[in-house]
């Protein structure tokens, strides 16, 4: 058998594994809908328990406009503060005919739903 050169990267490319693709929201076993923006007592409420739970703390960079005033003379600048945020990330194993979900929360809120390859309960 003859494989063009051409093809190969194709092929190769339907031989990896599924990356994660981002939603805004899914439907739980239960036929409810989750969505960004939802707090995460909803989503137990909605969903019941998660299959998994991961925790994490993230930091990121912010910047704040402050305007200071030395006697007559007023200025305006930037700072920058590190803050650490909270992520929680729930997965909902959806079974061998469905695709898992992952439901990503910061501070206790939906930010993202993420796609991944078929579960396996």
């Amino acid at each position: 058998m003859r494989i063009s050169l051409g093809l190969l990267p194709l092929l190769l490319t339907l031989a990896e594994p599924a990356p994660l693709l981002a939603d805004s929201g899914f439907r739980c076993p239960s036929g409810r809908l989750v969505s960004v923006g939802d707090r995460m007592g909803e989503v137990g409420d909605r969903c019941g328990d998660p299959d998994a739970v991961a925790e994490r703390v993230e930091k990121r960079k912010v910047k704040h406009k402050i305007t200071r005033r030395i006697g007559n003379v007023e200025e305006s600048v930037i700072e920058e503060q590190e803050i650490e945020i909270p992520i929680t990330e729930w997965t909902y194993d959806m079974g061998p005919r469905a695709f898992t979900r992952y439901v990503i929360f910061e501070n206790g809120t939906v930010v993202n739903v993420a796609t991944g390859v078929y579960g396996r309960k």
